[in-house]
């Protein structure tokens, strides 16, 4: 299933599009201990329009998200489609219907007895139905030519108990501290699914797509233990994976130069073919060039290349996971955010057995915190008294010792050429004119 794919089962996911509909709905709020209670299935149509459109809103989010990070297509395993097994469950179901309450129950003993929650849940499945028209090479709906694509859409919502604090009792015209808990139920999905996928705008049952609202945090008990998929690397987890590739291979040659290049060659990369149905992958050939374009040796290019082998197994990283919009520079208590197109302005630099960081401020405007930064000029030490304030007691002021004319004669002479000193006077009041006053 790929971006197009998705954005045209998107496009039409709406209350008020008559293409796409959601025919039935099964519901059902599974408590800590894993007891289903308050279990039902509900024709779309006799819902009331606001709990209607409340389930709308839920089931729209399980399609929200990018493919490769929030949204994961999965493959089943040869096993998965035998008797009982999480393939041929959901296939049953999607071929009788929430209709068939025996199937139904199936699917929801499957769900709730293999999935790890830490919260009380509710689970909604929908039954829905999309009619697809045929197009043109032109692009245009032929509207005499048209398929249903049956497909099931499941919404994994968290539970909270909680009191409001204080309410307005209208009966007893007062307001009182609420006494009872509410069990609230989130219309933010964290986990879904969508079986089967929307592939070439037909029904591919060998794949389910999975939805997670935080990437970084996928719930791997509904992968492996519910439908049964083998897990692979989220996003983030990709992102880590390639971090350490990299670190491991490159070694002290991956230096601040080197960083920014590999992320903006392979960003460029993610960016030229974005248009693409598949979201691009690079290969292990791929990551040693943009390393030997970057400046790393040979030797160490080829590390990369083979670690990357080794850790991929051919499951390529998506490129677009393996980048980042700013460079971020690190350190204790320091943290430096550079856009990409600024890092030739970034210098890392060690000078006498000291490393600094060096940026290059060629806008005149400096803001620290919102406040315009000033480069005044340093101050002079000429005189130092006339920087004490004028409000300052004078017992406070710290004496500065006047040098006498020797010794600036003699500070002046040490600091200078033997041939040169002859040359330094300096007037004393015995060399003075006799009419000075």
């Amino acid at each position: 299933m790929n971006k197009k794919d998705l954005a045209e089962l998107k496009k039409h996911f709406l209350p008020a599009d008559d293409l796409l509909v959601i025919k039935k709905v099964y519901s059902t709020f599974i408590d800590s201990e894993k007891t289903r209670r308050c279990e039902s299935i509900r024709s779309f149509a006799e819902i009331p329009e606001e709990e209607m459109s409340v389930l709308y809103t839920t089931f729209a989010k399980v399609l929200k998200g990018t493919i490769g990070k929030g949204l994961i297509e999965y493959d089943f395993p040869n096993e998965m489609y035998e008797d009982d097994q999480p393939q041929n469950l959901l296939w049953q179901m999607l071929e009788k219907g929430l209709g068939d309450a025996e199937q139904t129950e199936k699917v929801a003993a499957h769900i709730t007895e293999h999935m790890e929650y830490t919260l009380p849940y509710a689970l909604f499945i929908a039954q829905c139905t999309y009619t697809v028209f045929e197009k043109n090479k032109f692009g245009e709906k032929n509207k005499y030519d048209s398929r249903d694509f049956h497909f099931l859409l499941a919404a994994v919502c968290p539970v909270e108990s909680r009191v409001d604090g204080l309410i307005y009792d209208e009966t007893e015209n007062n307001i009182i501290r609420k006494t009872h808990f509410d069990r609230v139920v989130a219309d933010a999905p964290t986990d879904g699914f969508l079986f089967p996928t929307f592939t070439g705008r037909g029904p591919d049952v060998n794949h389910v797509l999975y939805f997670a609202k935080k990437p970084k945090d996928l719930n791997v008990s509904i992968i492996e233990d519910v439908l049964g998929c083998r897990f692979t690397l989220s996003a983030e987890e990709e992102k880590e994976t390639f971090r350490a590739i990299l670190d491991r291979a490159c070694g002290e040659e991956l230096n601040l130069n080197v960083i920014a290049s590999v992320n903006e060659k392979i960003a460029d990369y993610a960016k030229t073919f974005a248009n693409e149905p598949e979201p691009p992958v690079v290969s292990d050939i791929f990551i040693r060039d943009v390393l030997l374009d970057s400046g790393v040796s040979q030797e160490k290019a080829e590390t990369a290349q083979k670690l990357y082998q080794e850790n991929t197994e051919g499951n390529f990283f998506i490129a677009s996971n393996l980048t980042d919009t700013k460079t971020t520079l690190t350190s204790s208590g320091v943290t430096v955010s550079i856009s990409g197109d600024a890092t030739d302005k970034i210098m890392a630099k060690e000078i006498d057995g000291k490393r600094y960081l060096m940026i290059s401020l060629e806008d005149p405007e400096v803001k620290v915190n919102g406040f315009q930064l000033n480069f005044g000029k340093p101050t002079e030490p000429s005189d130092v008294r006339a920087n004490v304030p004028e409000d300052v007691p004078e017992e406070m002021q710290e004496e500065v010792p006047e040098e006498t004319p020797e010794e600036m004669q003699q500070d002046t002479s040490e600091n200078m050429p033997e041939e040169a000193q002859e040359t330094v006077s300096v007037d004393t009041e015995e060399s003075a004119p006799e009419n000075a006053e």
